[in-house]
């Protein structure tokens, strides 16, 4: 059994707890608006500088003197935009708690909450993609493992490494608008600088509580 362990508040995630409420999976550029300042990232998008002194940089055959640059370049590779939910592998963690500014912790059972996901995508939405992985911590400082724009979803910065973040995140098909909501009404999958939350829940709270494994409040911790 693969299990999981989601960190938040409890007066939002009681009633997920509970199954009256469903997951939240936020999108991707959602991260870099947390008003949390450890968490907060900037996700759209993985920054990577290279050595000035390790790497040669040539321009029409002249090769340029890293003695006259100010500082190593940086480059930005754009990240494959995506809706995400973040776990982690810490269970009931006193520094996830204070990083998180958490005072609950959810056990999930990550393979039934798939099993959910991938049976409610093949109904509606289809064409929606779940992948799920641990997340791979980098060094900003040395040359990106990827420049695969869906791959990058699942890197992070080394500075967050002590969040051993698994990462769920659906990926929506490129060739279609958005989501068609009540009245054949389109909703783009993403709004520029405006945060998207998508809600996955169900008339009958089994289908949210047959993946929640536990629960337990801060307080309750080593007590």
């Amino acid at each position: 059994m693969n299990k999981k362990y989601l960190y938040g508040k409890k007066q939002f995630l009681e009633t997920v707890a509970k199954g009256e409420e469903g997951l939240r999976f936020s999108d991707i550029s959602h991260y870099s608006r947390l008003e949390n300042e450890l968490m907060r990232d900037e996700e759209t998008s993985k920054q990577f500088s290279i050595d000035r002194y390790t790497t040669r940089l040539e321009i029409n055959g002249r090769v340029l003197n890293p003695d006259d640059m100010v500082d190593n370049p940086i480059f930005s590779i754009p990240v494959r935009h995506c809706y995400c939910l973040c776990l982690s592998s810490r269970k009931n963690s006193e520094e996830l708690f204070d990083k998180f500014d958490a005072d609950i912790c959810i056990e999930i059972d990550v393979e039934k909450l798939l099993e959910a996901l991938n049976f409610v995508f093949s109904n509606k939405l289809k064409g929606m993609e779940v992948q799920a992985r641990d997340i791979v911590y980098y060094d900003p400082i040395e040359p990106p493992p990827t420049q695969n724009g869906e791959k990058l979803v699942f890197y992070k910065p080394h500075f967050f490494q002590h969040e051993a973040e698994y990462r769920i995140a659906l990926f929506y098909p490129m060739n279609k608008a958005g989501f068609k909501v009540e009245g054949d009404v389109i909703v783009p999958f993403a709004i520029e600088d405006e945060s998207m939350h998508m809600f996955i829940s169900h008339s009958d709270p089994t289908f949210i509580t047959q993946f929640i494994l536990g629960v337990t409040e801060r307080d309750r911790v080593n007590a």
